[in-house]
């Protein structure tokens, strides 16, 4: 069966958002780039009614902490909400964590993923990614694509003293103490085009007066991004900023034809296996540098899109390809182990991978967020 128009659509306006290009007239680049004036256009518009008074937004009874980026894709959000959730809690803080639970099935109103012991929704009501921060016991989690009313419903049920917002920079419609603006180390800007010419949801130019810290991930990167990194110093006049790096960890391993619970094992598990990997994540090349970090002998990678929600086919297919490769292992993510059903039989071991972020300098951070938080 032929690949539907639009999925093949997407997957062209994907591959020219991620190059730098020139593009010609009367092209498919140039409808792109005529769209992406009218995203901008747009997108200043909205920021001009909020800076002017005449949309107003909401405001929450309690400290708001913000985690965003300005470019479409993978950049680590979920796992610095993470970090900064635990930090806080280590802090004697009792943060909890909204999202607006992407592809989750909570379409209106907001639910309480997890008061940080119970899980109470599952990864098809609250999506893949805040039920995956719930399974770590470690603070509440809140979904909702109405941030205002995810946070009512925690303050009124899970009485917080700090809120962090999930991938809410562009979420203006509500009110924040704090915005933490996440830049990938390697390629921070993309293309430095708009979408969908590009992946950058706003400019430099257009959100700066709204940040209060930038965060550099995945750092260090190449040698030739260096320059870019400055340039990004350099258009948020004296803001902090602060470089760290994702440190790949073995979260769990599923011995073969077990459904039990993974057992963990030690990271010289994976070392010199031969893996199979399948992912379905913004940056899927990010997790094969994760993987062979680990030292896993990589001979395969299935890639699917993000927040891709697997089938039974998916689990055959592959599944049988391990088979074909005469693979060890069959290696996921965090991410996507949430989302496979506890029933599947693997036919060889199972590994997770989870991801830390990691501070270059984690104390300067800790200081700067006590600094913010003086007074609660």
């Amino acid at each position: 069966m032929s690949e539907p128009w639009f999925s093949r659509l997407e997957k062209k306006i994907t591959r020219i958002s991620d190059q730098d290009y020139d593009p010609a007239f009367f092209s498919f680049e140039q409808l792109l780039v005529t769209a992406s004036c009218l995203y901008q256009a747009g997108s200043g518009l909205r920021h001009k009614l909020y800076r002017s008074g005449l949309l107003k937004p909401k405001s929450l009874p309690c400290f708001v902490i913000s985690i965003g980026n300005i470019m479409v894709g993978g950049v680590g959000k979920t796992p610095m909400t993470i970090y900064l959730a635990e930090l806080l809690t280590k802090m004697g803080k009792r943060p909890v964590v909204i999202s607006r639970g992407y592809q989750g099935s909570l379409k209106t109103g907001a639910g309480i993923v997890s008061n940080g012991e119970t899980i109470f929704l599952d990864t098809d009501v609250a999506g893949d990614e805040p039920y995956m921060m719930a399974r770590r016991k470690t603070f509440p989690v809140v979904v909702g694509k109405d941030r205002y009313t995810a946070g009512m419903l925690a303050i009124e049920q899970l009485n917080p003293d700090v809120i962090v917002l999930d991938d809410a920079f562009q979420h203006v419609k509500l009110e924040r103490d704090l915005d933490i603006l996440l830049f990938d180390h390697d390629r921070p800007l993309g293309n430095n085009r708009m979408l969908p010419a590009g992946r950058l949801r706003e400019t430099p130019a257009m959100s700066k007066n709204r940040v209060h810290a930038i965060a550099f991930t995945r750092c260090p990167g190449k040698d030739n991004s260096e320059n870019q990194v400055k340039d990004i110093i350099s258009q948020f006049d004296e803001i902090p900023f602060f470089k760290t790096c994702h440190t790949p960890f073995l979260l769990q391993m599923l011995p073969r034809e077990k459904t039990s619970d993974p057992v963990l094992c030690c990271p010289d598990t994976l070392k010199d296996r031969k893996g199979l990997l399948f992912s379905g994540i913004a940056n899927n090349k990010s997790f094969k540098y994760s993987a062979e970090e680990l030292g896993v002998n990589v001979v395969d990678h299935i890639e699917f899109k993000d927040h891709y929600r697997y089938k039974k086919a998916d689990i055959i297919m592959i599944q049988k390809r391990a088979r074909e490769i005469g693979t060890d292992l069959i290696i996921t993510t965090e991410k996507d182990w949430v989302k496979l059903g506890r029933d599947v039989k693997w036919s060889v071991d199972l590994a997770v991978i989870g991801i830390r972020i990691t501070f270059e300098n984690a104390q300067e951070f800790k200081t700067f967020i006590g600094s913010r938080l003086s007074g609660l």
